[in-house]
C-alpha cells in the first residue's frame, strides 16, 4: 500500500481528520487538507513528466509547501528526496548529481545549480486536478534523505513503504508516546532522517498539531514558538537545548511533556544542567540515516542518566572490539545495530542497498548489564598527539563544564615547521552571569588549561586555546569536525 494511503486511512480511523495537522505563522491546514492538498500537487506532478520510481528533489523551507510537495510526490509514486537549500552552491550541485531527480522544486527566487533536468517552484504546481494514488509494495522507495556530512562527503540513503510504520511503532509511540493532543516543534529541519520523523511522518501517524518554522532556528524564535502554540513535544540536538536553558525565559519549558535529544553524544556536565530544567521530560536517544530513525532511547518508563536508553524492538544493538568479536557489558567497543529498515546507500542500478547484518554506525560504546547505551564518541574523531591515540570528547565535555564555555571542540594541530601534533582547544564563550565581573581571553584561556591539568592525563591537556564566535555545525547541528581540523589559528 502507497504510505499516503496507509496515512490517510490511520487518520479516518483515528478521528483526526479534521483536527489541525500544521501550522505556520497562524496559517492551519488539517490533516484531510495535507492529502487533498497532497493528492493536487501529485497531478501537477505527473503532469510535469513524473513517474513511479523517480526521484522529486525538494529544496525547500519547514513549511506547509514542503509537506504537500512531499506527501504529492509519495501519492504519485515518486521518491521525495528533501535536500538542504541552504548548502553551500558547491555542495549543493554534488548532491543534486548524486539524487539523479526527475524535477526539482525549488523556492521562489533560487536558481538550483542543476542541468539537464526540470525544476519548478511549488506554486508551478498549482491549478491541477486531483490524482488517484498510485499502487506502490512496501519495498518500494518512498523517500531519500542525505547522511549529515560530519565527515564531509553525504550518502544519499532511501527508505521504503513500509519502513515509516516500523519507526513509528519502533520509536514513537513507546519513547515518545505521541498522539493527537501533542503540540510539535522540531529544531531539527525535514530535510534530516531525525527532523522528517519528526516533523511529517510520525505527527501524521500520531494525529498531531505540527507548528513549522521555516527559518534558521534561533533560541528566542524556538522559546516563542513553544510559549505561543503551547507545545508539548520538543526535538533538538544537546547543544542547542544547552542555549534554551541558558537563555531568559527557559522557564518556558515547563511547558514540555517530551523533551527529545540526539544526534551528538550528550555530556555529563550538559546533561545534569538541561536536567535541572526539563527533569526527566529530557529523554535521550541515537539514531542514524541508514536505520531512518532512532533505534535507542531512553523512555519516561526506562531511563538512565548518562545512556542513550535501551535498543527499541525490532532493533538490536551490540558492541564488538576491532576483530568484530563482542565485548563484556561496559567494556567500550565498536557499536553495532541490526533491524529490518538498515540502508546502506544506492546501488550502481540506484536501488537500496539494504543489509539484516549487523551494522558498523561508527561510534564507540558500551552496553551495561541492564541493556544501555553509552555513547562515548565517533570512531573518526579519535587524534594522534605525538603517538598517541586520544578521543577528543573527552576533553571538550570537561571544558564545556566550565561556567565560561558554551562549547567546545578539540583537535590535534601541527605548526608549518612540521613539529609534533599538540592540542588545540577552540572554545566558543557563554555569557558572564549578571552581577559578576568579565573575564578576558588570557585568563579564561588560563583557566581552562588549569582545569585540564588538574582533571586530565597530560597529553590529553590542550597546549593552546582559541576563542571562536561559533563552531562548524551541519545543518542537523553536529558538529563538522573536519572543518575543524582544517582551521589553522
Amino acid at each position: 500500500m502507497n504510505l499516503v494511503d496507509a496515512l490517510r486511512a490511520g487518520a479516518a480511523a483515528g478521528g483526526w481528520l479534521d483536527r489541525p495537522a500544521y501550522e505556520v505563522d497562524g496559517a492551519l491546514l488539517t490533516h484531510a487538507e495535507v492529502y487533498d492538498g497532497a493528492a493536487r500537487v501529485a497531478g501537477a506532478l505527473v503532469r510535469e513528466g513524473v513517474r513511479p520510481g523517480d526521484r522529486v528533489v525538494l529544496l525547500l523551507d519547514d513549511g506547509t509547501d514542503l509537506v504537500l510537495a512531499f506527501l504529492g510526490a509519495v501519492h504519485a509514486g515518486a521518491v521525495a528526496v528533501p535536500v538542504n537549500h541552504r548548502l553551500h552552491r558547491d555542495e549543493l550541485r554534488r548532491a543534486l548529481a548524486s539524487a539523479r531527480p526527475a524535477l526539482v522544486v525549488h523556492r521562489p527566487g533560487d536558481v538550483p545549480p542543476v542541468t539537464g533536468c526540470p525544476v519548478t517552484t511549488f506554486a508551478g504546481l498549482a491549478g491541477a486536478e486531483p490524482a488517484p494514488v498510485v499502487p506502490r509494495a512496501d519495498d518500494d522507495q518512498v523517500y531519500a534523505t542525505f547522511t549529515s556530512g560530519t565527515t564531509g562527503v553525504p550518502r544519499l540513503c532511501p527508505q521504503l513503504h513500509g519502513d515509516p510504520a516500523v519507526h513509528h511503532r519502533t520509536f514513537a509511540v513507546p519513547a515518545l508516546g505521541l498522539g493527537p493532543d501533542d503540540v510539535v516543534h522540531s529544531v531539527s529541519k525535514a530535510y534530516f532522517a531525525y527532523g522528517l520523523g519528526n516533523s511529517l511522518l510520525f505527527p501524521l501517524m500520531s494525529g498531531s498539531h505540527v507548528v513549522l518554522n521555516p527559518e534558521p532556528p534561533r533560541v528566542d524564535d524556538v522559546l516563542a514558538i513553544v510559549d505561543k502554540y503551547d507545545v508539548t513535544a520538543l526535538f533538538a540536538v544537546p547543544t542547542f537545548y544547552g542555549r534554551l536553558v541558558a537563555h531568559p525565559g527557559s522557564e518556558l519549558l515547563a511547558k514540555l511533556r517530551v523533551a527529545a535529544t540526539g544526534g551528538e553524544v550528550l555530556s555529563e556536565a550538559l546533561e545534569g544542567r538541561l536536567m535541572g530544567v526539563l527533569g526527566d521530560r529530557l529523554l535521550n536517544g541515537i539514531g542514524t540515516t541508514e536505520v531512518g530513525q532512532a533505534f535507542t532511547h531512553n523512555t519516561r518508563a526506562a531511563r538512565r542518566v548518562g545512556t542513550v536508553g535501551r535498543a527499541l524492538p525490532p532493533f538490536e544493538v551490540r558492541v564488538v572490539d576491532d576483530a568484530g568479536t563482542p565485548v563484556e557489558p561496559d567494556v567500550v567497543g565498536r557499536l553495532q545495530v541490526r533491524g529490518p529498515t538498515v540502508t546502506l546507500g544506492l546501488d550502481e542500478d540506484g536501488r537500496p542497498r539494504r543489509t539484516r547484518d549487523w551494522y558498523a554506525t561508527g561510534d564507540t560504546a558500551s552496553v551495561d548489564v541492564d541493556g544501555f547505551v553509552r555513547v562515548t564518541g565517533r570512531l573518526d574523531d579519535v587524534e594522534n598527539v605525538g603517538g598517541i591515540k586520544l578521543h577528543p570528547l573527552e576533553v571538550e565535555h570537561l571544558l564545556a563544564g566550565h561556567p565560561l564555555v558554551r562549547e567546545a571542540a578539540v583537535c590535534a594541530v601541527t605548526d608549518d615547521d612540521g613539529g609534533p601534533a599538540r592540542l588545540r582547544a577552540y572554545v566558543v564563550r557563554a555569557d558572564v552571569p549578571a552581577g559578576e565581573e568579565p573575564v578576558g581571553d588570557a585568563e579564561l584561556a588560563a583557566a581552562l588549561t588549569a582545569l585540564a591539568r588538574a582533571h586530565l592525563t597530560a597529553y590529553k591537556v590542550p597546549r593552546s586555546v582559541v576563542f571562536v564566535p561559533s563552531l562548524p555545525r551541519t545543518g542537523s547541528g553536529k558538529l563538522r569536525r573536519h572543518v575543524v581540523r582544517g582551521w589553522r589559528a
